[in-house]
């Protein structure tokens, strides 16, 4: 039985009269747990003869509390009686890592009164299914900006570059609570003396608690007018399919020959969380928002980056007395890829070099045109025309006329 049941569960024996019997009494011992009702079945060979409510009362017996049921009228030999307790508990938090049950049937025969006792023990266990799962937005930044140059001293967080923000959800499945967790984030927020996704501010929802180990936003630079983005929080509520559990949102980053940035090479913002009670369904949100230092990456043209944030969780304790053996802990990342897109030359290129081109090409060609009149090119003879030819014939044949 898992630990947050709250719904009727339903317990069967199944007795056999060998010999003919007087009334009997039906003896459960009850655990600590709320007593619903008992139902019967009275079977005789293999066909169901009667579905019937049982006669129950409580009673204290020897210091024990018992469920004290008549089962009518005298059993004959060969009769079945198929009994079934539901019952509820209501406290579990309370219980034991077992409930305990006894039953027997008591006969006002004087041979063979009691029957044999019949235990039954049902575990108690915590069981919690808890899901880590996040988004980065954007998935990637393409560089560089247009019409956008980094200030040497900036005084807004726009000066920096654009707004990074990745969000991380700790959801649970159940079936049942869990008491308290930590969640810790790793941020990739700086690389030697220059400063890569520039941490500006952490916001929580649900029944969570966060602390940095330094402070955000260092340089007190002035927040600008947020961008709420609902977009992420219905990723999250919508990505439920345990299928679609862990999915990288970056997944074409594998396809880039990129280098890949997180805690084991850069220096990381630790952000350490406590998240408190979360029963079946509910969840505990991270929302880490930041600027993507431009700078930095403008001075490495044409070298794709992944920016890792990686965090894990680790259950402390669950709201039962009954504790499980082994507590449940996950890790995963988040990375937004930088890349570099190809510059539009109409835009890249200056008017002035422009026309210093087109005088440039003027001018060579005034030179060869010089250069071949000096060589005689121009000065070639000519063909004689049809109309020289015919002139020269006719004063050719007048000349032969004479003589």
């Amino acid at each position: 039985m898992h630990s947050y049941h709250q719904r009727p569960t339903t317990l069967e024996w199944l007795a056999e009269w060998r010999k003919d019997h007087q009334p009997d009494m039906l003896y459960w011992q009850q655990p600590k747990s709320s007593y619903n009702d008992l139902q019967a079945t009275l079977v005789t060979g293999k066909t169901d003869r009667t579905l019937s409510q049982l006669n129950c009362e409580y009673k204290m017996i020897n210091e024990s509390r018992m469920v004290v049921c008549d089962l009518g009228n005298p059993m004959v030999t060969g009769t079945e009686l198929s009994v079934g307790l539901r019952f509820s508990v209501q406290r579990l938090e309370d219980s034991g890592p077992e409930i305990h049950f006894e039953l027997q049937i008591h006969s006002s025969n004087k041979d063979n009164s009691n029957s044999n006792l019949v235990s039954l023990n049902l575990s108690i266990v915590a069981k919690a299914e808890l899901d880590l799962r996040g988004v980065s937005h954007p998935s990637q930044v393409v560089l560089p900006f247009p019409n956008w140059e980094p200030k040497e001293k900036p005084v807004k967080e726009d000066d920096v570059g654009p707004q990074v923000t990745h969000i991380y959800e700790l959801h649970n499945y159940g079936p049942s609570s869990i008491g308290e967790a930590e969640l810790q984030v790793g941020w990739p927020s700086r690389f030697r003396d220059e400063n890569l996704l520039y941490a500006m501010e952490i916001q929580t929802d649900g029944p969570i608690s966060c602390r940095t180990n330094t402070s955000l936003n260092p340089l007190g630079l002035q927040i600008s007018a947020l961008q709420d983005t609902p977009e992420l929080v219905g990723f999250l509520k919508n990505s439920s399919a345990p299928s679609q559990r862990h999915k990288r949102s970056v997944s074409t980053a594998e396809s880039y020959s990129s280098k890949t940035l997180n805690c084991t090479n850069i220096s990381c913002l630790r952000i350490m969380c406590v998240v408190g009670r979360l029963d079946r369904g509910q969840s505990a949100v991270i929302r880490i928002r930041s600027r993507l230092w431009a700078h930095t990456f403008l001075q490495r043209r044409n070298d794709p980056y992944i920016l890792n944030s990686t965090v894990s969780f680790m259950v402390i304790s669950v709201p039962y007395r009954s504790q499980p053996s082994t507590f449940l802990h996950r890790r995963t990342s988040m990375g937004t890829l930088v890349l570099w897109g190809t510059p539009d030359v109409s835009f890249a290129v200056p008017l002035w070099v422009i026309i210093l081109a087109i005088l440039l090409g003027l001018l060579v060609l005034a030179i060869l045109t010089l250069a071949m009149w000096k060589c005689g090119f121009f000065d070639r003879a000519r063909p004689p025309a049809d109309d020289d030819v015919s002139d020269q014939e006719k004063l050719t044949s007048d000349q032969a006329g004479d003589a």
